[in-house]
């Protein structure tokens, strides 16, 4: 009965959601969004076919290779979609993702023509047979088991390499990444690849490992677990970029509008930009803006986007989000000095929007925790 609990969770959690997706603001993203979810919980179907509708287990398990293969580059896909600069759309060299699905489309287009007898004994039998054929599909179905394994971990690390470099560019078009830096996302992709293999062992020791928690229950958790975190984060991610674009190359504009802009800029207007940057935030104070943006920051210092960039990476080596979060930690230096504010109400006062977010910043620029530091001046 665990089984069918975990099984119909995991199938009305999806089902739900992509109810849901359709009636949200349209973005790219939700279209592989939406195959993710429709390949997790038609694969979470499996103990509620094998229990009340066994006339559906062959075409359920001649599905799987297909399953399996497209939720690797819907996935990619979707991250795809989340770190674009700008809108995320389908371009041929797409393509290449999907050509294991003609493997797999093949194979499981042989499984379902299996005889009804030929099919039970590849898979529900003990019995060792002597029928070539049948032989060679459960080798290919091994095979394509393996495979499929090893491309997950592939998957996975490619697109936390491209997380990596997502969150560096985040870094010079917001001064918050909240929401934005795909934590989540990377986590259930790390479980996705984790829990084939431990389905996998499950499926090669036939629950010999059960007394230690390695058993059918437990990958089904997973999968639960899996479809929940994608569906509560899925609903309302957006793709990171989608309203402020990173800052175009300087050299890509067209139409200079002051003189130096017609080349890369001299020390001279490196240091002018900077005089800007800093009245910004000891004049304007915009670095108190919890929403502040490059795009922001460069209507108030009537400053191209691209040239603040530029500024900041090469004058004063720093990113637009140090920047501004170094000026949000200088004035709650001050605050937690000369007040008796809560944290908490420093933290909002100083442009942050959670807790959370200003003690990560607090203790990367002053190694200490805003309590500690605030008890040190003191002594």
């Amino acid at each position: 009965m665990t089984e069918i609990f975990l099984s119909t969770m995991a199938m009305a959690v999806a089902s739900f959601t992509l109810i849901l997706i359709p009636m949200q603001t349209p973005s790219p993203s939700k279209k592989p969004l939406m195959l993710i979810l429709l390949c997790l919980g038609l694969l979470s179907t499996g103990p509620i076919i094998f229990a009340f509708l066994p006339w559906l287990t062959q075409l359920y398990i001649s599905m799987l290779p297909l399953l399996f293969f497209l939720l690797l580059p819907s996935l990619w896909f979707y991250h795809e979609a989340l770190i674009a600069e700008h809108q995320w759309q389908w371009t041929p060299a797409m393509w290449k993702h999907l050509f294991p699905l003609l493997f797999a489309g093949a194979l499981g287009g042989a499984l379902f023509l299996l005889p009804k007898p030929s099919f039970n004994a590849m898979f529900f039998s003990e019995q060792s047979h002597d029928d070539t054929y049948i032989h060679l599909l459960s080798g290919a179905f091994f095979a394509t088991v393996i495979f499929w394994c090893v491309l997950s971990w592939c998957y996975v690390v490619m697109m936390l390499k491209r997380t990596v470099k997502y969150r560096n560019k985040l870094k010079n078009v917001f001064s918050n990444d909240q929401g934005k830096s795909l934590s989540w996302f990377s986590g259930v992709s790390l479980l996705i690849a984790f829990s084939w293999v431990y389905a996998l062992a499950v499926l090669l020791l036939d629950n010999r490992l059960q007394f230690i928690g390695v058993s059918e229950n437990g990958a089904l958790v997973m999968l639960v677990t899996i479809v929940w975190v994608m569906c509560a984060n899925g609903l309302q991610q957006r793709p990171g970029f989608e309203d402020n674009p990173p800052p175009t190359d300087v050299k890509s504009q067209q139409q200079p509008t002051k003189a130096y802009e017609r080349s890369a800029l001299t020390n001279h207007d490196l240091s002018v930009i900077s005089e800007k940057l800093t009245r910004a935030i000891n004049d304007d104070k915009a670095h108190l803006d919890p929403e502040l943006t490059l795009a922001k920051l460069s209507a108030i210092a009537k400053e191209p986007s691209q040239y603040i960039s530029q500024t900041l990476s090469q004058h004063l080596g720093t990113t637009f989000f140090d920047f501004i979060n170094d000026a949000r930690i200088e004035s709650a230096n001050h605050m937690l000095t000369d007040t008796n504010q809560s944290v908490l109400d420093i933290a909002m006062a100083t442009g942050f929007n959670s807790r959370s977010s200003f003690y990560k910043a607090f203790k990367k620029f002053n190694d200490l925790t805003p309590s500690q530091y605030r008890k040190a001046q003191k002594v």
